[in-house]
């Protein structure tokens, strides 16, 4: 679990206003982003969490400070804030 702040770059679908471009989501991301699986963005401290379509491609490293990752509508550009308080792993590790 790490502290990001998430901005969504760009909106895929054609059916959804744009208007959710450049929309900045800050809380914890539970885990590094998995393909096939939804990310999950916990942001605040009543429980309210951000859950993605599921996850398509990421670019980065696990360990880097910034990572894109574009989901089945959306791609986002997650910030990541100091070091994860548990160890982040990618898939296969």
């Amino acid at each position: 679990m790490v502290s990001v702040t998430a901005r969504k770059i760009r909106e895929l679908g054609t059916e959804r206003p744009s208007g959710a471009s450049g929309r900045l989501y800050t809380g914890y991301l539970i885990s590094y982003p998995f393909i096939g699986r939804g990310m999950v963005i916990f942001r605040d401290p009543h429980g309210h969490r951000m859950i993605t379509t599921p996850v398509k491609r990421v670019l980065g490293e696990p360990g880097g400070k910034m990572i894109y990752v574009e989901t089945e509508n959306s791609v986002y550009r997650l910030e990541i804030h100091g070091e994860p308080l548990f160890p982040m792993r990618a898939a296969g590790e």
